[in-house]
This record gives structure tokens, sequence and C-alpha cells, in this order.
């Protein structure tokens, strides 16, 4: 079976009202947007077994349900107690989804997040290429559906208070910051010798990917040989180095001609 090409998903697409419904239930602006319930709108754009390539970044909490996803070839589980942050380029693809889930999105570009040097972190993590897929306690749980609570309410007010939401994103990364660092320690020991290379590699194939395609230049850079950085991504993703590459890069390819 041929494996489908990753489609782009923008906010510029996203603004298409023939692609998404129910506007009632979303906010959407070049550089922003936030999805209130996703149950609650209507699209044609998202099905089942298809990889997206997701252009800007993303903040999400899971409101209930739960969705099987791969992101950047690795099998994550979405569910109400996990906090989402998704870098810009990453690919994803719904593998199974219960016909309850719903969650709360946030959507913005680096532009957006360019207050006073204040999105360090983001950027550090979009370096990385370094999703973030956090277990939350009731309490921390509470906090960020508070976050997205207090947005979304601005989000109503006549005049779009482009400042107001820029300084409550940063101040949610910040949030996100803290949680990192005080669970830092057992995320390091969790976190394999494989699974660092692998992401690693996830960020050099999107850095350079439009023009290297040669296993020898990942391995390179990874001071490895190509023999054992081909038999890590195979044990953490099931791909070669070459599959991986492929996949990562097509949609790149394809929508920069």
């Amino acid at each position: 079976m041929e494996k489908k090409i990753p489609l782009n998903i923008g906010l510029e697409i996203l603004e298409n009202p023939d692609i998404v419904r129910f506007n009632e239930f979303r906010f959407i602006s070049p550089h922003f947007g936030f999805v209130n319930s996703f149950a609650k709108i209507e699209s044609n754009l998202i099905t089942i077994d298809q990889p997206y390539r997701i252009k800007e970044g993303r903040i999400a909490v899971i409101k209930q349900g739960y969705a099987r996803v791969l992101i950047n070839l690795i099998e994550e589980t979405f569910q109400p107690d996990k906090l989402l942050l998704i870098v810009p380029n990453s690919i994803l693809q719904i593998i199974e989804v219960s016909p309850d889930f719903d969650m709360q999105m946030v959507a913005m570009d680096a532009e957006f997040l360019s207050i006073a040097g204040k999105d360090n972190f983001f950027t550090h993590l979009s370096q990385l290429q370094k999703n973030l897929i956090l277990s939350l306690t009731s309490h921390e749980y509470d906090l960020f559906k508070s976050y997205f609570a207090l947005i979304w309410n601005i989000l109503q007010e006549p005049t779009f208070r482009r400042e107001a939401i820029q300084y409550l994103l940063i101040s949610l990364l910040c949030n996100i910051e803290y949680l990192v660092k005080n669970n830092n320690q057992k995320e390091q020991s969790c976190q394999t010798h494989q699974e660092e290379i692998f992401q690693r590699f996830i960020s050099l194939v999107n850095a350079y990917s439009k023009k290297e395609r040669n296993v020898s230049f990942y391995a390179d850079k990874l001071c490895l040989t190509p023999r054992y950085l081909n038999t890590i991504i195979r044990q953490t993703s099931q791909q070669t180095v070459r599959g991986c590459v492929k996949t990562l890069a097509q949609p790149l390819l394809y929508f920069t001609v």
C-alpha cells in the first residue's frame, strides 16, 4: 500500500469556511488561532491515517475522550490529563479517535510570539524539534484550563486585543516551562539515548531535507555511523533513515515548488 503524502495545515487554510464550519467555536487570524471545541465544529480537512505537517505551533488541553496520534512517527495518546505543545513543522497522523473526543487548542507562529525576546522557550523547543506531551495533576489541569477560558473570553470582545493575547500566551508558555523544569530530572531519566538521537535526527531532517537525502549526511551530523543511525531510527520509528527523510521531507518539497 502506497504511503500518503503529508498535507500542510496552516492558519490560512483554516480560515476557509468551506473547510471548517461553525465559526462561533473558533477564532482565526493570519498569525494566531484558537479553537474552543473541536467536537462542535465541522471540518472535512482532518481524516484518519492521513499525515499532516503542522505549519504553526500548537498548545492544547484535552477536554474528554482520547486520540491515538503519530507525532513525527512516534505514537502518543491524547487524553484528558495531558497538555500538548507541538512545535512548528511537526507531522501528525491520527490513528484512532474516540467518538467523544474534544479539546481546546491555540495556534501561533513565531511572529506572534516575538515580544522582547519572551519566546525563548518556544524557540528553543522548535529548534530541537521537541514536542511536549505532559501529564498534569488535577490542579495543573484546572490552571491551564483557566488560561484557555480567559483567552477565549477576551477573543469575544469586539476588538482583537492582540497584546493581551500575546502576553497571556507568554505567561502560558512560562508556566509550561516551570512545569518542565520541575519534572526535568524525571523526564531525562525516562528519555532513552535512542529517543534523544531520534529527536536530534528529526530536527536535522526539518532543517536540511530540502537538499539532503543521503543517510551519511545525517549520520555525520550526529557523529554516528550510517549503519548505527539506521538501527536506532528503525527501532524508534519502525522506518529506515531514508524512509523517515522521505516522509518528513515530502510536504516541504511539495509546497515550496
